[in-house]
């Protein structure tokens, strides 16, 4: 007569968790392509993305409940929910690294190296769609861009306008920036403006450029404006990006003036 061997049955926590965690990861994974090819817009973008980082942390609750679960029963099923709990951890890691550095940074979405009188946005203002963010810079960021930004001022050179509109065209051309409008500075008689939009690496997110070049006290003085479309907080990319223009623009002056 044989013996009848007994298996203790699968922990149906721990399979759910890791159907639920793979749903959240394929919703988030879906947003990536539907984003680039503008079929979803940044705000819905985001929040799609959220749906699935918020399916993704419930698999790990549940994952880690029936961890519990299994430890007291002796049920099967430890390797679906440590599958799910990986898979949503690595998820999460992402949301998690940007809420750690939105700590210590200002809650602002739109950068300005004149807080005072920013460039303006025209030929952007009217490509933004309603559900954007206003193109209007809103003047309750200016202490805080100020305090946790320095470095993001004016910059004042000594260039011939056609030599600087060719410095300042180069450095766009680099980026490969969309540019939306083009306005060449001639000195006093005419200031330059540039109006570009930047897309994220990976959603293809849109961020608002303006550059504004002035006559001031004998010099040309440049003004860089960059903002989020979406979203309350930019985790500070405009202001690397305003810094980062802003010494390659120096770089570009003085190789101008060297030649």
């Amino acid at each position: 007569m044989r013996r009848r061997v007994l298996v203790e049955p699968t922990s149906r926590l721990a399979v759910w968790s890791l159907r639920i965690v793979t749903l959240g990861l394929g919703v988030t994974a879906i947003a990536i392509p539907l984003a680039r090819a503008d079929w979803l817009d940044g705000f819905q973008g985001l929040t799609v993305m959220a749906i699935g980082f918020v399916i993704a942390a419930l698999g790990l609750g549940i994952a880690v409940l029936a961890g519990v679960v299994i430890w007291i029963t002796g049920y099967q099923g430890a390797r679906y929910a440590v599958l799910a709990a990986l898979i949503s951890l690595a998820m999460l890691a992402g949301p998690a690294a940007l809420g750690v550095i939105a700590l210590g940074l200002p809650r602002i979405n739109d950068i300005s190296t004149d807080t005072q009188d920013p460039p303006q946005f025209d030929v952007v203002a009217r490509a933004r769609p309603r559900s954007a963010n206003s193109s209007v810079y809103p003047r309750s960021f200016a202490e805080r861009q100020r305090t946790a930004y320095p470095q993001v001022r004016s910059l004042d050179v000594d260039l011939a306008p056609n030599d600087l509109n060719e410095v300042v065209m180069e450095v766009v051309e680099n980026h490969r920036w969309r540019v939306l409008d083009q306005v060449d500075y001639t000195g006093p008689a005419q200031e330059g403006r540039y109006e570009m939009v930047a897309r994220s690496l990976l959603l293809g997110f849109r961020d608002d450029i303006v550059i504004r070049i002035r006559a001031v006290n004998g010099r040309a003085r440049i003004d860089i404006r960059s903002a989020s479309r979406y979203g309350t907080h930019d985790f500070g990319v405009n202001a690397r990006r305003i810094t980062e223009l802003l010494d390659e623009l120096r770089a570009g002056v003085r190789r101008a003036q060297r030649s």
